[in-house]
C-alpha cells in the first residue's frame, strides 16, 4: 500500500494548499492533563464531529496507540464506527447519537455499544434475538434525550427479563456544567447519584457509569462513576474558566495555507463582492486559497485576521471572505511573496486567529469553529 501510495504521488505530484496539523504531544498532554479528575484514570474520548474538527482517524489511531486507561471511545454515528473499524480500529465503541432500530438490528459489527433514549427504542430491541450491548442514557435535567426518572424502573425491568440486551452501561449529560453558578449543576448531580446507585445495585456487573464530560470534570469527585467523557478538552479549546485556571491546556489543531498573490490596491479602491471594504490609502492586498467552503467563517469578513510570514505578520481580512478565496492586507509583511507562509489558525490561545479568537469576532462558540473545518482537508499528526 505504501509503495502504491508512493508511485502515485510519483506519477501525479500534488501538495495541497491547505494543511492541518495536529499536535502529537499536545494531544496527550490534554489527555494527560485530565487524567486527574478521571475516576482512576479512565478517560473515554469523544471523536464525534470528525473528532471536533481534528480528524477522525488520526486522532483515534494515535490514541489507541499512545494513550492509557480508555475504556472506549464515543462517536456519533454508526457511519463513524464502521469508518474506523473499517481502518483498523479495534478500541470498543460507543454511539451516543441515534441509530436506527433497522442498523441495531442488522450490525454485526464487533465492540460497538448503541445508546438507547427512549423507551420506545428499549422496548423495540427487547424482541431483536441477537444480543445488543447498550448503554442507557438517563435524563437528569437536560430534557433533550434520555429516558425519564419515572421510566427507570420499567426499563430495568425490561432489560431483565430479556437475555438478548446486554446493559453495558448508564450514563447522562450535565447541561449547564460550565455555568459559574453550580446550583443547577448539583442539582442533577444529586439526582444522577441517586439512580445510577439503583441501577448498579440492580445490575451490580455494570461496566461503565458515566456522567462527568469536560465541563463537567471539575465535578468528578462528587459524582457516582467510573468513566470520564472527554469532549472539546481532550483538544485544548475550551471555553470552560475554572478549567482553565486549574489545568494547563494546549489547542491542538493548526491550520496552515499560502499566500497566492500579491498586488497593490489604491486609495478609494474597493476589493471583494459588493464593495464592502474601500481602502483609505494605498495598501498592498494579498490571497488566500481559503474561503468558507474550507470552513472560513464568512463572519469573517473584514473582521479578524492571519499571520504571515517568519515574523507572523498579522495580515486583517478586508472585503467579503469568498468561497475558496479571502483577501488580506498584507501592508506590514515584509517582503510579500506568492508561496509565503499564512496560519489560518492558530494554536496559540491568545493570537488573533485562534479558534478562541475565531470564535469570539463571529460571536459564537469555540465547537462550531473547530468541526465546520471539512473533513477533506489534510489533517497531518506532527
Amino acid at each position: 500500500m505504501k509503495f502504491l501510495t508512493w508511485l502515485r504521488r510519483k506519477r501525479f505530484p500534488y501538495e495541497p494548499l491547505i494543511t492541518i496539523e495536529v499536535s502529537r504531544d499536545r494531544l496527550l498532554h490534554n489527555f494527560r492533563e485530565f487524567a486527574a479528575f478521571a475516576p482512576d484514570g479512565h478517560i473515554a474520548p469523544i471523536l464525534k464531529a470528525n473528532a471536533y474538527g481534528h480528524g477522525l482517524l488520526a486522532v483515534a489511531q494515535f490514541l489507541e496507540q499512545n494513550a492509557e486507561k480508555i475504556p472506549f471511545f464515543g462517536v456519533d454515528s454508526y457511519f463513524e464506527a464502521i469508518a474506523l473499524h473499517a481502518k483498523g480500529v479495534r478500541m470498543p465503541l460507543l454511539i451516543i447519537g441515534y441509530t436506527r432500530l433497522e442498523t441495531i438490528k442488522t450490525s454485526l459489527v464487533k465492540n460497538i455499544s448503541f445508546t438507547v433514549t427512549t423507551m420506545d427504542t428499549l422496548r423495540s430491541i427487547s424482541t431483536i434475538e441477537n444480543k445488543i450491548k447498550i448503554h442507557l442514557k438517563i435524563d437528569t435535567g437536560m430534557h433533550r434525550q434520555g429516558i425519564r426518572p419515572e421510566e427507570i424502573t420499567e426499563a430495568m425491568d425490561i432489560i431483565k427479563k430479556n437475555q438478548s440486551i446486554i446493559l453495558e452501561g448508564v450514563y447522562t449529560h450535565l447541561n449547564d456544567a460550565d455555568n459559574t453558578d453550580e446550583s443547577y449543576t448539583k442539582s442533577q448531580i444529586e439526582l444522577w447519584n441517586r439512580y445510577a446507585k439503583e441501577i448498579k445495585s440492580q445490575f451490580p456487573n455494570i461496566k461503565y457509569v458515566h456522567a462527568a464530560s469536560t465541563d463537567g470534570s471539575r465535578f468528578s469527585k462528587n459524582i457516582v462513576g467510573n468513566v470520564l467523557r472527554l469532549g472539546i478538552g481532550l483538544y485544548g479549546i475550551t471555553e470552560n474558566e475554572v478549567l482553565n485556571s486549574s489545568l494547563t491546556l494546549l489547542p491542538v489543531l493548526k491550520m496552515k495555507t499560502i499566500l497566492t498573490s500579491v498586488k497593490k490596491l489604491n486609495k478609494g479602491e474597493a476589493t471583494g463582492y459588493g464593495n464592502t471594504f474601500r481602502t483609505e490609502k494605498n495598501i498592498l492586498i494579498g490571497t488566500i486559497p481559503i474561503g468558507y467552503s474550507e470552513g472560513l467563517d464568512r463572519r469573517l469578513s473584514s473582521n479578524g485576521a492571519v499571520q504571515i510570514g517568519q515574523n507572523k505578520a498579522v495580515c486583517p481580512f478586508i472585503g467579503r471572505v469568498s468561497m475558496n478565496i479571502s483577501t488580506i492586507d498584507i501592508s506590514s509583511v515584509e517582503n510579500p511573496a506568492v508561496g509565503m507562509e499564512a496560519i489560518v489558525i492558530s494554536d496559540n490561545p491568545k493570537d488573533p486567529n485562534s479558534i478562541q479568537s475565531i470564535a469570539k469576532n463571529c460571536k459564537t462558540i469555540t465547537y462550531e469553529i473547530a468541526v465546520k473545518i471539512p473533513a477533506h482537508l489534510k489533517r497531518v499528526m506532527v
